[in-house]
């Protein structure tokens, strides 16, 4: 069971590596997902477990959230507030040590050089608390069970207009 498990999150990478532009009307990002840099994000306010909430961002052509800076990390929290009426509640981040513990990967392959983790975290508590999310208790990242039900963020590359 756990290597069919790092095996879908290694597939569920690949997919988001090599997804295709999504179509967009008039912009870089499509309709709903809000752009910084160069990336697109969108809410989903549909509680999922880690790897339902990684298919439906795949769906989307998109991964779970990835965070590598503070300023990232503050546009992922005020989407948070802005879909929950000023409130943070509980929600999936990509970052996960399914593979190997305290091994930790993004989802999508971006280099996972930044954390807010909350103090004693992560601490893979009872042995089972392998996917990170953002707690509503303190805005900080948590390890917790893949299992657990979250609404998610979804991380998607800008689309390049190509000039020929």
């Amino acid at each position: 069971m756990a290597f069919a498990f790092c095996v879908f999150f290694l597939l569920g990478g690949i997919s988001g590596l090599l997804a295709q532009p999504w179509p967009s009307a008039g912009g870089p990002c499509p309709q709903d997902w809000t752009q910084f840099d160069d990336h697109c994000y969108i809410y989903q306010d549909y509680p999922r477990t880690f790897g339902d909430a990684e298919r439906v961002c795949s769906v989307l052509h998109a991964n779970l959230v990835s965070i590598s800076s503070p300023v990232e990390n503050a546009i992922v929290l005020q989407m948070i507030r802005d879909a929950n009426n000023g409130d943070i509640i509980d929600t999936w981040t990509g970052l996960h040590d399914t593979i190997q513990e305290d091994a930790f990967l993004w989802t999508d392959g971006r280099p996972f050089n930044f954390d807010d983790f909350a103090p004693g975290e992560p601490n893979s508590f009872g042995g089972n608390e392998d996917c990170v999310d953002i707690e509503g208790d303190d805005a900080l990242w948590h390890d917790n069970p893949c299992e657990d039900e979250n609404p998610f963020i979804c991380i998607r590359d800008v689309k390049v207009e190509r000039k020929h």
